[in-house]
């Protein structure tokens, strides 16, 4: 596992722009997330709170 992460590291991030790639891909799942568990947790409350 170790091997592949290190083959990974010198194939892939030797530019800047497959750096920019990944942190973008990050970024974009991480603020999605967030804002799919604002949803449920705002969409959870007004269920509990609808009696």
């Amino acid at each position: 596992m170790i091997y592949l992460l290190k083959k990974f590291n010198k194939y892939f991030l030797k530019n800047k722009k497959s750096k920019y790639l990944i942190l973008g891909s990050f970024t974009f799942f991480f603020i999605k997330g967030l804002i799919w568990l604002g949803i449920f947790l705002f969409a959870g409350f007004n269920l509990i709170n609808f009696n």
